[in-house]
């Protein structure tokens, strides 16, 4: 069951590298030679080529029966997603695990262009008729903190998230459930909803992680004002793109346990003291 794995170095993606490194049968996609050196040592295949390039897309998903698929948000995401699928699909690909995103929703969430990108790529590969599909829709990765350190530092959280609360998750657990679906003989499939073991909002967040620091730590909301929507817009992101239905919520014999944030933010600690510092 050959296997090609995306974005190798990515948020996620580095841990599907880390535990798929000695398989002969996994090919890894990267865009530069400084990619293929990040990936470390792999008994697999390191194929270097461009998502945007048809004849290095081609290369990359030739033999492949199952794929990884993901990648940054950025303008070309929809097209470089779709097109590596639809590829992937024609080669004989019977297997595609998609990395999409949790759909914003409840008082004060305000619509993202985020799973708005993610459902149209999801739709397209639908519709070309992939034999197994696997939408994972985690939601926000307790990583994305780690460049706040800076500010975290000062005492200072700041951010446009209103007042909703978010299930915030490692994406060690988001890897996990991928590596799970990719090697499984008979994948769940679907959309599968992946979310810590509690919703919070970002005030009480704060409050934890300044716990686990041995600082206080205050959130402060960033006004959806005309000043944040130029700053996306600046980067390409529609602010008021449509979220997409619901997925499905995760089974109640979900056979993969997720890890509460007091585990993340302890796991982490040496990092953040040392961009405290």
């Amino acid at each position: 069951m050959p296997i090609l794995v995306t974005t190798p170095n990515g948020t996620v993606g580095r841990y599907l590298t880390e535990a798929l490194r000695d398989r002969r049968d996994v090919r890894f996609l990267v865009r530069s030679e400084a990619g293929a050196k990040a990936l470390g040592k792999v008994r697999g295949e390191v194929f270097r080529g461009d998502v945007t390039d048809a004849a290095d897309i081609r290369g990359a998903v030739a033999g492949v029966d199952r794929l990884y698929l993901a990648h940054p948000f950025t303008e070309d995401q929809v097209a470089a997603e779709t097109n590596l699928g639809l590829a992937a699909i024609e080669a004989g690909a019977r297997r595609i695990i998609k990395l999409g995103a949790r759909a914003f929703s409840g008082d004060g969430i305000v619509p993202d262009a985020v799973t708005s990108a993610h459902d149209t790529i999801t739709e397209r590969l639908r519709s070309a008729g992939v034999p197994e599909l696997t939408v994972l829709q985690p939601d926000r990765f307790l990583q994305n903190f780690l460049p706040a350190a800076a500010s975290i530092a000062k005492g200072t959280l700041a951010g446009p998230a209103g007042p909703g609360a978010r299930g915030y998750v490692d994406v060690r657990d988001i890897a996990e459930v991928a590596i799970a679906e990719l090697l499984a003989a008979h994948p769940i499939g679907g959309e599968i909803e992946i979310s810590g073991p509690q919703t919070l909002t970002l005030p009480v967040l704060c409050e934890r992680f300044g716990a686990v620091l041995g600082r206080p730590v205050r959130y402060v909301d960033i006004p959806l004002d005309g000043a944040w929507r130029a700053a996306l817009a600046d980067r390409g992101i529609t602010p008021t793109a449509p979220c997409g239905s619901l997925p499905r919520p995760i089974p109640p014999d979900w056979p993969w346990p997720v890890a509460p944030w007091h585990l993340y933010a302890r796991g982490h600690e040496d990092s953040h003291r040392r961009r405290l510092q």
